[in-house]
């Protein structure tokens, strides 16, 4: 069996692992996930989500990673067994800091194609700051309204 203790391939996978590290150390650690959870599949009428643009970002990144703070989201929801065009709708969504939010759609019948988003669960994000957080949120919309 080859090892790879010392080939370029052990430390392309170290500098790979120290980018990706660096990485989280920016990244705002709040995430919007349309994913049903288990407990959420046994709920009537309750139905995935996909959110398809934070602020006009447009991503089909699921779970969306966003920042703290008052945000308008672009979802849409899967089709219920009769609904024909569920189509996309916005929505304020107030996003705390290092908060995991999985996000569903509520018909009040399958049939129905109106909806209403609805937080499933709502968890904090381990090895998170949340003062840190707000902080990086701020600074990055200082420095959004000097370049703007």
């Amino acid at each position: 069996m080859p090892s790879f203790s010392n080939t370029p391939m052990r430390s392309l996978a170290a500098a790979m692992t120290a980018l990706l590290l660096s990485a989280c150390g920016t990244a705002p650690l709040s995430f919007l996930d349309g994913r049903l959870q288990p407990s959420s599949r046994m709920q009537r009428n309750t139905y995935s989500v996909r959110v398809i643009s934070v602020d006009g970002d447009f991503s089909l990144q699921n779970p969306r990673l966003v920042g703290p703070g008052l945000h308008t989201l672009v979802v849409t929801a899967a089709p219920g067994r009769g609904a024909r065009d569920v189509g996309q709708q916005a929505f304020t969504f107030n996003v705390e800091p290092c908060t995991r939010y999985y996000l569903s759609a509520k018909r009040e019948s399958p049939m129905s194609a109106n909806w209403d988003l609805a937080v499933e669960e709502k968890e904090p994000v381990s090895g998170c700051d949340p003062e840190k957080e707000l902080a990086k949120s701020k600074a990055e919309k200082a420095s959004q309204l000097k370049s703007g």
